[in-house]
């Protein structure tokens, strides 16, 4: 999500994957066990394990998406990974529009991707997966007397338990980051890979206008998401960092406007 990367530190963890070059910022770790914990109680040991195991996955998954297309324009990425999310740098991949769009669709079509697999794994295996419409399952429509269930936009994925509580988790943990964080990444919202691609396609006629659209539409959007978060969702998390994004987008925008036009 950031649009720089955070300098090196003594307690970052480097490896490669895939030929390419991965940093982990300290950070990373930190902000992940502290979205893990449940502020109404204690967090058991093995479910913030598998929480941190899954976003850090997930979000490498994701960057890999990124990494790879940009192998594909040319380029020698690297990945980082920080405080809120990931980075696949790039200084020689084809910077032209087209190019950049497909680069930054890549990341969220990685995490779908690595959710697919998942539903593939569970029918595989024989556990009925589904999706319904609505806020309540209508088991009459399936063959379960009961399913786990993960809450989706529009309605409610479900699938038949699994052996453990553990499996469960980590199921509905892949699922939900890979596909809701993917959803949201494609909102047209600076750095967001959605934010992205709208500052591509705004500036394909007037790229002066186009920078000044894109940022208008993100500080627009992200408003609306944080309102939103606030409100209806009840997700504090989500309501502070929209509203860095909407203000950070304003922020953009207006010195944009003083140095250029």
């Amino acid at each position: 999500m950031l649009l720089f990367e955070p300098p090196p530190s003594p307690g970052d963890v480097h490896f490669r994957l895939f030929g390419v070059p991965v940093r982990v910022h300290p950070f990373f770790w930190l902000t992940t066990v502290l979205m893990g914990l449940n502020p109404k109680g204690g967090t058991p040991p093995a479910e913030l394990l598998i929480w941190v195991a899954v976003v850090f996955v997930s979000i490498l998954v994701h960057e890999l998406g990124h990494a790879f297309l940009q192998r594909h324009f040319g380029g020698r990425p690297w990945i980082t990974l920080h405080a809120i999310g990931g980075l696949a740098s790039c200084d020689d991949c084809d910077q032209r529009p087209r190019s950049q769009i497909l680069i930054s669709l890549a990341g969220p079509v990685a995490g779908f991707l690595l959710a697919a697999a998942v539903v593939v794994f569970l029918r595989a295996t024989g556990h009925e997966i589904g999706f319904q419409v609505g806020s309540k399952i209508d088991f009459s429509r399936t063959s379960l007397t009961e399913a786990q269930v993960l809450p989706m936009p529009l309605g409610l994925l479900y699938w038949a338990p699994l052996a453990t509580e553990n499996a469960n988790r980590v199921v509905g943990s892949l699922l939900s980051v890979n596909i809701l964080w993917g959803l949201v990444n494609l909102l047209p919202v600076y750095p967001l890979d959605g934010g992205r691609v709208a500052r591509e396609v705004c500036t394909l006629g007037n790229p002066r206008r186009g920078i000044v659209m894109s940022l208008k539409i993100s500080m627009i959007v992200a408003g609306l998401m944080a309102v939103a978060a606030a409100l209806a969702w009840n997700s504090i998390y989500t309501a502070v960092l929209f509203g860095y994004l909407a203000y950070s987008s304003y922020r953009t925008l207006d010195s944009y406007q003083r140095n250029v036009w």
